[in-house]
């Protein structure tokens, strides 16, 4: 079990390495973050060491899907404690759980903040919060197999990598995951430089470009301002960020098709990217209209803007927003709870169900209905064309059942602690989804700051479990696997 604590010092190594961001733009700069920031860093490289002495001697060789599973969820959360102590130590948020909530919610690409004035805040701190949700965007697992491969570890790189991506079905670009990995990562990066030069060109400042970039690509919605991109004056940035929303909700993988195959009719045929495409285009024109209808806002150009922008926030999950859609009529705040659940696609930075899942439901539901016509017929699941493995449905499945599952446990506990329904089915819906603002009380203008400490730790749990894509999560607590890896409480007792 050496090999966990020897992974865990490599991930906040890793993370405490990402504090030089804006530790180096602090020294630059002279803002009031840099001792917190600083002070930090050494806390993490403390931490890290202390990590790499416990796991010394200990091999990757054989790690299994417990072992996997495990390192994931543990590196999640101490990565998130690390990403906190700048909140704490700098007085942002004096209290460490409302920093550890920020913390979780930031590498989670969730974008639901306790900070309850962002004004007051340094601005390097802020870029940390920004940062934050970048280095969490992709995954810091995903990071690490990138660059670091991982000596003596066979199928180690494979399993770590099945544990943090979102996908049901797992394919390699390329014939080792390290490359697969670094392929990812390059585009994650070249996605994040396009927006920050487009940006930089609509007359953005290198800090505001940056900040935006970081949280888009990520699709996790934090911004240097409580208005978030309502902000920006003008359309430009609100078009340029929708843009990107949209490119960083779709699956990775479909840029190796178009960049390095070169083949553009396979990326069109790819059939989570149409349902994705057709989910945008259905959801923003009838959000459009609905808008346009209810004279909230004067021309419908203007309606357009507000009505796609907030589809494609809440369909990758990112949260972002340019108005308050907590005073829009029901019917169109019906249509964004939708999106929450729906989410972008596989191997992207977004949450929720996803649409590969969604797709292979309803196209095995169909079949089925085949079969009711033709029961001698074998008709089998397809998708672009090829039959869908019997396990991958009965994963789609089995994740939908254990999603709706999770957000009912979620919502029934808010309730219990006081949320009004609005409220606690919208929260959690979006902590789960890795949305961050809900409607009710914790919608755009609300926050979550004043919430009380167990509604602050139901949200936690949510957003931990809907990045980690629940099975991760719940994998740790089966104590079959346990048995099976030769520990249980039993014999814990006798050492």
């Amino acid at each position: 079990m050496r090999a966990i604590p020897r992974f865990l010092s490599i991930t906040a190594g890793a993370t405490t390495l990402s504090m030089l961001l804006p530790i180096l733009w602090c020294a630059a700069s002279r803002d009031d973050g840099l001792a917190p920031l600083l002070i930090s860093f050494a806390a993490g490289i403390g931490i890290s060491t202390l990590l790499a002495c416990l796991g010394r001697g200990g091999s990757f060789e054989g790690m299994g899907a417990m072992e996997a599973a495990l390192s994931v969820v543990l590196s999640w959360l101490g990565a998130s404690f690390i990403i906190a102590l700048p909140y704490y130590i700098s007085g942002t948020l004096p209290n460490m759980l409302d920093a550890f909530f920020e913390g979780i919610s930031g590498l989670t690409t969730t974008g639901a903040s306790v900070i309850p004035s962002l004004e007051s805040v340094p601005r390097s701190i802020l870029l940390w919060r920004s940062f934050s949700q970048w280095v969490g965007g992709l995954g810091i697992i995903v990071l690490i197999l990138a660059v670091l491969p991982l000596s003596g570890a066979s199928g180690a790189g494979m399993q770590l990598y099945r544990a943090e991506v979102s996908s049901p079905i797992h394919r390699r670009l390329t014939p080792r995951i390290q490359q697969t990995a670094a392929f990812l990562w390059k585009t994650y990066i070249a996605l994040t430089a396009a927006q920050i030069l487009l940006l930089s060109l609509g007359g953005l400042g290198i800090y505001d470009s940056a900040t935006l970039a970081f949280s888009t690509v990520a699709t996790g919605g934090f911004s240097p301002y409580q208005d978030s991109v309502g902000h920006f004056g003008g359309s430009y940035v609100k078009w340029v960020t929708a843009v990107f929303l949209f490119l960083s909700g779709i699956n990775l993988t479909v840029y190796h098709s178009l960049i390095v195959r070169r083949n553009v009719s396979l990326v069109w045929r790819d059939a989570e990217l149409r349902f994705y495409v057709v989910v945008l285009v259905t959801f923003g024109t009838l959000t459009s209209l609905l808008l346009y209808s209810a004279d909230l806002f004067p021309s419908l150009v203007m309606s357009v803007l507000e009505g796609f922008f907030h589809v494609v926030s809440m369909l990758s999950t990112c949260g972002f927003f340019i108005s308050d859609y907590n005073l829009w009529p029901t019917s169109v705040r019906c249509l964004m709870l939708v999106l929450m659940f729906c989410g972008g696609c596989a191997i992207s930075t977004s949450g929720g169900i996803s649409c590969i899942r969604i797709v292979v439901i309803l196209k095995h539901v169909l079949a089925e209905f085949s079969r009711l016509l033709h029961p001698r017929a074998m008709i089998p699941t397809r998708l672009g064309g090829d039959a869908v493995e019997t396990g991958v449905v009965s994963s789609c499945f089995a994740f939908f059942a254990a999603y709706m599952g999770i957000f009912m446990l979620g919502f029934a506990a808010l309730t219990l602690f006081g949320e009004d329904m609005t409220t606690a089915i919208s929260s959690a819906a979006a902590a789960l989804g890795n949305v961050g603002p809900g409607f009710g009380m914790a919608g755009p203008s609300e926050g979550y700051a004043f919430k009380p400490p167990e509604v602050k730790l139901v949200h936690i749990a949510l957003m931990l479990c809907g990045r980690l894509e629940i099975f991760t999560l719940l994998i740790v607590f089966t104590p079959s696997l346990w048995r099976r890896r030769g520990f249980s409480p039993e014999k814990a007792k006798t050492r």
